[in-house]
Parts: structure tokens; sequence; C-alpha cells
């Protein structure tokens, strides 16, 4: 696995993946579980909110072998990544003929 330097809004952290798109959705997890891990705590006061912030993306990932330097890697659009994508769930024959 390469050494992968992810770098969206606020965040920068470097991850371990098999391909830039991996270390994109790594980095994807890694934020939901670190935001998940500040709400978990109860509301003490609006540092919470501050907290969160450090582990919130922006709409596009960049993700580099080379460093944090921008314009270096390969820009990945959030909701184009496979973890994030909508389902497309089949609907029952019945309900599609009747929708």
């Amino acid at each position: 696995m390469a050494k992968y330097y992810v770098r969206s809004g606020w965040v920068r952290v470097v991850l371990d993946a098999r391909t830039a798109q991996d270390a994109a959705v790594k980095a994807i997890q890694w934020s939901m579980a670190g935001r998940a891990e500040v709400f978990r705590e109860p509301e003490r006061d609006r540092m919470r909110e501050v907290e969160a912030l450090e582990f919130q993306l922006d709409d596009e990932i960049e993700v580099s072998e080379v460093g944090f330097r921008n314009g270096s890697g390969q820009v990945f659009g959030v909701l184009d990544l496979p973890a994030v994508r909508p389902v497309e769930r089949p609907c029952l024959a019945e309900a599609c003929q009747a929708g």
C-alpha cells in the first residue's frame, strides 16, 4: 500500500491505501468517525461544534503521493466517490407499475 496525503477543507491527513480513490474514501470514513466521536459526548458548550469542524471535509478531496502541495494530486468530488453515491434500489414489479 502507498502513503497518500489527503487534503480537503481544514483537513490534512496521511493515509495508507491501494489507490488515490481508496484514500479519498478512507478520508470520508475518517471524517465521519471523528465527527461521530465528537457528537457522542454530551453537549457542554459551543466547543463541540468547533471540534467537529476539525473533521469537516470540503466538496472536493485532493489526494497526492508527494505531499500537501496545492495542485499536486488527483481531485475527487465527494459525491462522485462510491462510498457516498446514492444507492439505486430496484423496485418491486407492483410498485414500479403503480408509480
